[in-house]
């Protein structure tokens, strides 16, 4: 396990830069909350949760939240036990806090509870973190839809800038289930994203085939990007070894760093533009 708990870096921005990017994230909005999504594991919802916790964290502090507790990858790539087995962590990287909320309920179902999802909501609300991620659980879409009431309201009336990322794998079609049942949150959220990630394959022509999103992209809050692929040897370093992006970007080896730190410039600029108001 690599420990990047004390590393000090050099600024990546300058405080111009900061303010800019600030107000492409935020917009008017005194915060924003940023969901990830996906209809099953493996399409690449953690990744991309790093990714904008990254981005956010270089102009704010940022609170993460995994809300899936069968897998934690989320929480384990930002957070940090004290010693082994530990219930304690601290941040892997300074300007990220982790948090975990569970949002299944506690029965034979397992499926999204729309009261823990409150709870969720009353933590981003009270926060001091201006910037929110959250990782949220593979599957169950049915009942995520349940929950988008709730989600949007809230933001509303705390002023809260809702962004929604819907991460979506070449030719496994999953992800028109998930746009087809989350289609009121999407229209209504500020930002709604369909990011593509093209890690296993490029062949995204059943996402441009489809009616539905041909229907979405006519919506002036919706976006559809790619997502470059990482090479194996990053996918190590920050699923194995637990590097953030940070570390690999400045302090990593001379073989990890080059790549590390172009890809995450070009993560940045993909996601600064598709949040962009």
């Amino acid at each position: 396990m690599t420990d990047t708990t004390q590393t000090k870096v050099p600024a990546w921005y300058s405080p111009d830069e900061i303010q800019d990017i600030q107000r492409d994230l935020l917009g008017a909005a005194a915060k924003v909350l940023i969901l990830c999504l996906g209809g099953k594991g493996g399409v690449g919802k953690t990744t991309i949760a790093l990714q904008l916790a990254d981005l956010c964290a270089e102009v704010g502090p940022v609170l993460a939240i995994d809300t899936d507790p069968a897998n934690r990858h989320f929480h384990t790539a930002i957070m940090q036990e004290t010693s082994p087995g530990s219930d304690n962590f601290v941040p892997r990287r300074p300007g990220i806090t982790g948090f975990r909320q569970r949002l299944r309920a506690e029965d034979s179902t397992g499926r999204v509870d729309p009261t823990l999802c409150q709870d969720m909501i009353e933590r981003v609300i009270e926060t001091a973190e201006r910037f929110i991620v959250v990782d949220f659980p593979a599957g169950d879409t049915e009942t995520t839809r349940r929950c988008a009431e709730i989600i949007v309201e809230s933001c509303r009336e705390a002023n809260i800038r809702l962004a929604v990322v819907v991460a979506a794998g070449a030719v496994d079609p999953t992800a028109l289930e998930v746009l087809k049942e989350l289609r009121p949150m999407l229209i209504e959220c500020d930002r709604a994203i369909l990011a593509k990630n093209t890690a296993h394959a490029t062949n995204f022509d059943y996402l441009e085939s489809s009616d539905l999103v041909r229907s979405l992209r006519k919506q002036s809050n919706f976006r559809v990007i790619e997502i470059e692929r990482i090479g194996e040897r990053l996918i190590e370093s920050l699923r194995v070894q637990h590097m953030t992006w940070q570390f690999l970007a400045n302090s990593a080896p001379m073989r990890l760093r080059v790549e590390g730190r172009r890809l995450r410039r070009n993560f940045h600029t993909v996601w600064r533009d598709a949040l962009r108001p």
